[in-house]
């Protein structure tokens, strides 16, 4: 008899044609993730990884399957192709624990346990039941799901007798000796996966043995599957000419008599964790990417620069590109990657001037290439790391990457004391039981945080910049003023005829846009000669006054603490409202940023405004005016003592958040469990963390156009994200809520209604302020 052809998917991809593709992926982990080895305790985790790839679909050949596949009439009612792989793993000569371990993982490699028990659960007497009942007057023989009966009647064992000769011709290629697969497979006896396996399944303490070996080999099998059934065919490394560029700056330097900074060749040569403390414009990235290197020579794995923001991450990933992969194309690169909740907003700027389809096609592309994690060099946000932690689907794949990855964690003083909190719980999970690498940077950071960083990563001496370089000529001058922001626009014009550029910096939104107008008003100064940053602009808007920030016309930028993290811009001058002592320093870092001009001045305003409460605690920013009014000039030595002076320890509301977070983000850690259920999807994960989107009203016809063209990108391109204090305002607003929902009903290209939801704001926008809190009516016209 002819054996036939068994299929993987319904598309006619064979399964002959998935293993394969799953085995390159094998074969290539085993140089991108090499620390797999050592914290699976196991040499023979590369065999127990290529048994699980090569048996996980095997259950595909159950006849009723492969007529589901076709689209043929089938009785497979839903079963798990899965459960039919479990038999031949026992006919490999291996340890019985060894087949236990495949098994599992072979098992939970579609579906959780928790699932596959509220599938499975069925004794004989309730199948029996459900056979009388359902099947019986259908002419079935017997129930579709008893187990025995499919694998002695259903499953095509001659057609899987190539793959199974395959087998031992394959382990023998890779150096699996001894392993062979019988060729003669017995199905008789057989038990059900669910009473010998999934009933079975252990709790495990996460620092146990058996613990990481069923987590480890679960990730790993899903990334071989994933990443196979996506056709991916290489994950890239990172090699030395990624890094040529810091040998071609050092050059550069030499032939000018100088070379890099003593801290930053203290950071190249460290292999092992490292705590860089020192100021703004101190070169912290290259010594960042210098450490990475010196990382890599000494094992592969998977690297990661970390920020806090949306805007810096943009502008490092595509700095990074510039120096580390010029020659990339359109500049994306397959080697440096970035990951955020803006991602389509962000890749859509390299894709204006194609059209909608094609468009819409390569950034969802992009998109699922960025979110596998498949570049060897990823800029993100911490909660790209902390979700898997938290258990959200696809947590193992995460964590598996993971194992001996390099962080770099930039920026480390902008976190809250809840993130900072499990920020250092996520960073001793993955140095003691992942084999992590990790540097921290900051310029600005308070003695009793750094001390619990230093605890984590096992560091006993930060490294810092020489006392020579602390103490080189200051790059701000201080002073407080009296009154508030607008009292400065008596001054504005005269700071202009210098030919000097102002940078503004106000703690809420809703100043900042009135202090542009006013200046507009009230000053000699042109619309194109001003530019405003901060969060409530839609994408469009925002990616053009960023770019505006750099051109010398603009003579003046406003902002709020977008400006502190977001841009690597240089002026001459700073008003800013007062806020606690490292926002400042932040903020002045964007004043005579590489200290090439004589000390410029910084004016900080003794009052801020009705609800800097609720952004600042007042008792910290007092404690900052009182440091800065005695000193005239900021030395970069005496900034830690200024700091410390400030920040003696958290404030006690803050305090009782951090280690309430510590404590509660512990025990979830050590809840999180192999082949459990996910506590929590991606999107519930996030919604913590970021703010609420809505649609500014104004926008309200272009949102809904835009869905009528199938072009998503472009229609969350219109949302503005709002903290929920605001967005609680608005809909609570005693002249009216200027909050609804909104539904929009589309037509697909089959007929069907697609219902759509969005949140509108019912508030002023325009392009130059932004989105205001004043009232402005949906603009609804269906003839549009």
């Amino acid at each position: 008899m002819v054996s036939k052809m068994i299929y993987a998917k319904s598309d006619g991809t064979t399964l002959k044609q998935h293993i394969n593709d799953c085995l390159i992926i094998w074969k290539q982990l085993q140089n991108s993730i090499p620390k797999l080895t050592n914290i699976f305790g196991d040499n023979d985790f590369w065999l127990l990884l290529f048994i699980s790839v090569y048996l996980h679909d095997f259950g595909k050949g159950h006849k009723e399957f492969q007529k589901y596949l076709a689209g043929e009439n089938n009785n497979w009612f839903g079963q798990r192709h899965e459960l039919y792989s479990i038999p031949f793993v026992d006919k490999l000569n291996i340890q019985e624990q060894q087949r236990l371990l495949v098994k599992r993982t072979i098992i939970g490699h579609h579906k959780d346990y928790e699932i596959l028990q509220s599938k499975y659960y069925k004794d004989k007497n309730l199948l029996e039941f459900e056979f009388e009942y359902k099947f019986k007057d259908r002419g079935f023989q017997h129930h579709p799901e008893e187990f025995l009966y499919n694998l002695q009647s259903s499953l095509d064992i001659k057609s899987l007798k190539i793959l199974i000769d395959e087998f031992d011709i394959l382990s023998k290629k890779y150096g699996f000796q001894n392993i062979n697969m019988n060729n003669k497979v017995v199905l008789s006896n057989q038990q059900h996966p669910y009473e010998t396996i999934i009933k079975r399944i252990k709790q495990y303490p996460i620092d146990t043995i058996d613990y990481w070996q069923n987590l480890l080999l679960w990730g790993g099998l899903k990334i071989c599957d994933h990443y196979g059934s996506a056709g991916i065919t290489q994950i890239p490394a990172l090699s030395q000419k990624h890094f040529e560029f810091i040998y071609k700056m050092r050059q550069k330097l030499q032939t000018k008599g100088k070379d890099l900074f003593y801290h930053q060749k203290v950071c190249m040569k460290q292999n092992k964790n490292c705590l860089l403390i020192a100021p703004t414009g101190s070169g912290k990235t290259e010594a960042a990417i210098g450490w990475l290197q010196n990382q890599l020579t000494l094992n592969q794995g998977h690297a990661f620069y970390i920020l806090p923001f949306t805007a810096s991450i943009n502008a490092m990933h595509k700095r990074l590109i510039e120096n580390m992969d010029p020659l990339t194309k359109n500049g994306l690169s397959d080697f440096i990657g970035i990951q955020h909740g803006k991602l389509s907003q962000y890749l859509a700027t390299y894709y204006e001037n194609t059209p909608i389809l094609k468009r819409n096609i390569e950034i969802k592309k992009l998109r699922e290439q960025y979110k596998r994690l498949a570049h060897p060099l990823k800029v993100i946000t911490p909660f790209q790391i902390l979700k898997y932690c938290y258990g959200v689907k696809g947590f193992e794949l995460g964590i598996t990457q993971l194992a001996g990855a390099k962080l770099i964690f930039d920026e480390i003083h902008a976190y809250d004391p809840s993130t900072f909190a499990q920020i250092l719980v996520m960073l001793k999970f993955l140095i003691s039981h992942l084999h992590c690498n990790v540097m921290v940077m900051t310029a600005t950071l308070p003695y009793f945080m750094l001390r619990k960083l230093q605890k984590v990563l096992d560091v006993v001496t930060p490294v810092q910049p020489e006392l020579d370089f602390l103490n080189k000529n200051p790059r701000h001058y201080v002073k407080i003023i009296d009154g508030e922001i607008y009292s400065i626009l008596n001054e504005i014009d005269n700071i202009i005829l210098q030919n000097k550029r102002i940078i503004i910096v106000c703690n809420t939104v809703q100043r900042a846009q009135k202090i542009y107008e006013s200046i507009l008003q009230q000053c000699s100064i042109d619309k194109d000669e001003i530019n405003m940053i901060h969060s409530r602009y839609i994408a469009k808007d925002r990616f053009h006054n960023e770019k505006k920030a750099f051109d010398k016309k603009t003579k003046i930028l406003i902002g709020t603490q977008a400006i502190e993290v977001s841009l690597d811009i240089d002026y001459d001058i700073m008003f800013t409202e007062p806020a606690p002592l490292d926002a400042l320093l932040q903020r002045f870092g964007r004043i005579n940023r590489k200290g090439l001009n004589p000390p410029c001045p910084v004016y900080i305003c003794r009052n801020g405004g009705p609800y800097d409460s609720y952004i600042y605690p007042q008792s910290v920013v007092n404690r900052t005016i009182s440091v800065l009014e005695k000193i005239e000039f900021i030395y970069e030595s005496q900034v830690q003592n200024m700091l410390d002076t400030v920040y003696p320890d958290w404030e006690p509301e803050q305090k009782q958040e951090f280690h309430l977070t510590l404590k509660t983000f512990q025990a979830s850690l050590q809840s999180l469990q192999p082949y459990t259920a996910n506590k929590e999807n991606e999107n519930e994960f996030y919604e913590k963390f970021t703010g609420i989107q809505v649609l500014p009203a104004f926008f309200f016809n272009d949102y809904k156009q835009c869905l009528e063209q199938f072009d998503y990108i472009r229609a969350e391109e219109l949302l503005v994200t709002i903290h929920k204090g605001m967005y609680f305002k608005l809909k609570n607003n005693p002249q009216g809520s200027q909050i609804e929902i909104k539904t929009i009903d589309i037509f697909n290209k089959d007929n069907s209604i697609k219902r759509n939801y969005v949140v509108v704001a019912k508030c002023k926008y325009n392009k130059e302020i932004g989105m205001t809190d004043e009232y402005q009516e949906i603009l609804d016209n269906p003839f549009l």
